[in-house]
Order: C-alpha cells, then structure tokens, then sequence
C-alpha cells in the first residue's frame, strides 16, 4: 500500500485566507469576508498601528495578530516579507520587524489563498501555485520560505524567480 504524505496540516485553505501552523493569513482586501470575531480582532490591531502600512493579516492563536507589509504583492509571484507589526490585541503591544534589509527575505507563497474568490488574478496565481507542485517544488516546504532557496529550487527546474519557465 502506497503512503501518500500527507499536505502539511499547517496549509488549509479556508473559506478566505490560508490556515498556516495554526494561524490565519488574508489579504487586507478580503477581511470583510471573514467571521465578525476575525474582522473585529483585525480591526483593533490595526488601531493600535495606524500609521503603519499593510496589506497581510496574519491571526495567530489568542489575541495577536500580525500586520506584514509584502512588496509588490500584486505584481511579485512570491512577495518578500518588507515589514511586520506584531499586536497583542489583549495587552495592547507592539513589537515592530523590518526586514527591508534582509538579503534573503521571508517570502509569500499561495497568495491566491488570501485573496477574494473574485480577485481578479487569483486564477492566475493558483495555475501557477499547481504548475508548480506538479514539478514537486512545495514537497519540502520546511527550506521554501526564504528567497536565496525558493530561487535555487525554481532555477533548478528551469524556472525563473517568477516561476516562469526559461527559454
């Protein structure tokens, strides 16, 4: 009997947004979707930073939530991670990241799971997000968050940092 490894329990989709390792991620644009209880929480922390630009919400387990700043997430096949605030909804505090700098940023993958079902490039963004799991580049999804290795692995499979094959 053959074992089929099983999808990483920390990727679900979700009506909206995508479950990662417990927490939920979904565009700025998609919130109104969610449950009054998630757009509520989103809303406080945003609050709490309002001089701050964002366009992922990340909710985790109790009250905190992340605000991350992805550049050029519409345009970027896999967004880097610019900025992130992370709010303590309860105990009203801030701990702001930057990664601007960062050599080898965090990046987005799946973004058409944190977008309306009526976004307009989330079919685009899924085929390629299939396109690439069936070359097998999400099975080891522990070493695909950074830049430097997502490259390497697309490049492998002659790909370019868009996912686009090379001619």
């Amino acid at each position: 009997m053959e074992t089929r490894r099983a999808r990483p329990a920390m990727i679900v989709a979700h009506a909206v947004g995508k479950r990662l390792r417990g927490a939920l991620y979904i565009h700025r644009n998609a919130i109104a979707d969610l449950p009054a209880a998630e757009r509520e929480l989103i809303e406080r922390a945003s609050r709490l930073v309002e001089d701050f630009s964002w366009n992922v919400a990340r909710i985790d387990p109790g009250d905190i939530v992340g605000l991350l700043d992805y550049l050029a997430f519409d345009s970027d096949a896999f967004p880097a991670l610019a900025r992130a605030a992370l709010v303590d909804v309860s105990a009203r505090s801030v701990r702001f990241t930057n990664y601007q700098k960062s050599p080898n940023p965090l990046i987005l993958h799946r973004k058409e799971l944190l977008v309306r079902l009526d976004h307009p490039n989330r079919a685009a963004w899924a085929a390629l997000t299939v396109e690439l799991e069936l070359l097998g580049l999400f099975r080891d999804w522990n070493r695909i968050g950074r830049r430097e290795v997502w490259n390497t692995m697309l490049a492998d499979a002659g790909r370019d940092g868009q996912g686009q094959m090379i001619a």
